[in-house]
């Protein structure tokens, strides 16, 4: 039997765009049932197209502040999705020996390849969409 997930931390490499992605969509499509954080293995600079495309769903990500999982206030968590193999392997390192769940969910960076804007927040688009997607399967609506 699978227990219940009442925490989630989400990590990419810069926790800037996927893992803040990731936690503002969990907030909304959960609420107060799950307790959403994000970091990165480093910490990057707002995005604004992140922004942009979050708001699009009502989601204000404006005053998102990055962090890594070193600045992380709460170091316990039921599951931790990281974004990237990388980042996966940093959470195999520091929850190794925990009950923590790890999952990684390979998903790409959509600010690679030149690319125009209109094109670029399409590839935004579709990384949150498919973020969302995963966290509908994985947790529930």
């Amino acid at each position: 039997m699978t227990r219940k997930t009442t925490s989630v931390l989400f990590i990419c490499f810069l926790n800037s765009i996927r893992s803040p992605m990731a936690e503002g969509l969990c907030q909304k499509l959960f609420g107060d049932n799950i307790y959403a954080d994000s970091c990165g293995i480093q910490a990057g600079e707002l995005d604004d197209l992140m922004v942009a495309v979050m708001r699009e769903k009502g989601i204000d990500m404006s005053e998102h502040k990055a962090q890594t999982l070193d600045n992380l206030s709460d170091g316990s968590f039921d599951v931790v999705v990281a974004f990237t193999e990388d980042a996966g392997a940093a959470a195999e390192a520091v929850f190794a020996g925990s009950d923590t769940e790890i999952l990684i969910w390979p998903t790409p960076d959509p600010t690679h390849g030149v690319l125009d804007v209109r094109a670029m927040m399409n590839n935004y688009r579709s990384v949150r969409d498919f973020i969302e997607g995963r966290l509908k399967k994985r947790f529930g609506e």
